[in-house]
């Protein structure tokens, strides 16, 4: 497929805001905005990954869309956090063109704009990341199919057809369903919880109608969705590893400082 769009060049005829990633600018996002701000805000960021979508760190073999649920403003963040602490691949996000050209800054870590309301310049945004995935060997993207933020609990999710036709145009790719949750449960700051199921094979064997593959997508993430937060209500977290540690609460200082004094009291003692 030929594609007169070059990925990492500014072009306004572009009917959309492109990414323009950069090496100082992804830098500066990543230690001056995302991660003081995510640490800031929670306690930790916790993870589960499906053993299988875990070799996705090293198999770069096929085209990776990585469709997440959207339930809060910090699901960007959280997203690009994750693909930099557990997958550490090539990665691009995409967002609302309107949303973006205020946090036009975004662009510098590979956030480029969609424009959902206009069909014509949301297909040039499809083409875009298609061209971008086919040409650059180990490039993922990260996207919202919801298209909009809606309560976690909501069902069903009500996704669009977007990922389905990016997958379709790709031929061969992967499609990964991601849940996020935002929680309170032991300690003063919340939590974010993240779990990301196991890849949908996407071929020219098993391929399927934009329609039937928008609804096996929605299964998956809804599957994905669900056992995220019978694994909260559980407290069912011991495969959940930290990937960022936050800001301290109350409770836990606290212990902290009985920890010391009980560890002082004993050395006295002897």
């Amino acid at each position: 497929m030929t594609n007169p769009i070059l990925p990492r060049r500014r072009d306004k005829r572009l009917p959309f805001i492109p990414a323009n990633k950069n090496i100082l600018g992804e830098w500066l996002v990543t230690r001056v905005l995302l991660v003081p701000a995510l640490k800031r805000a929670f306690g930790g960021v916790y993870a589960y990954v499906d053993p299988i979508s875990v070799k996705l760190r090293t198999d770069k073999s096929l085209p990776v869309i990585f469709c997440l649920t959207h339930s809060g403003w910090w699901d960007g963040h959280v997203a690009y956090l994750l693909n930099k602490q557990v997958f550490k691949r090539d990665s691009y996000l995409m967002m609302e063109d309107h949303q973006l050209a205020r946090y036009f800054f975004f662009t510098w870590a590979g956030v480029f704009g969609v424009n959902r309301d206009d069909p014509r310049k949301a297909f040039a945004s499809i083409e875009y990341i298609t061209h971008i995935l086919e040409q650059e060997p180990g490039a993922v993207l990260w996207m919202f199919p919801q298209g909009r933020m809606v309560h976690p609990e909501m069902r069903p999710l009500g996704i669009y057809g977007g990922a389905a036709n990016i997958a379709r145009r790709l031929e061969k790719c992967l499609l990964v369903p991601v849940a996020i949750r935002y929680e309170f449960i032991m300690d003063q700051a919340p939590d974010v919880y993240v779990r990301v199921g196991r890849p949908l094979l996407i071929s020219a064997e098993n391929m399927l109608s934009a329609k039937d593959l928008t609804v096996r997508l929605d299964e998956a993430m809804t599957r994905t969705a669900d056992e995220l937060r019978s694994d909260i209500a559980s407290h069912n977290l011991k495969a959940y590893r930290r990937v960022l540690s936050g800001r301290g609460s109350v409770n836990k200082l606290w212990d902290g400082v009985l920890k010391r004094a009980g560890k002082a009291k004993k050395l006295f003692r002897t």
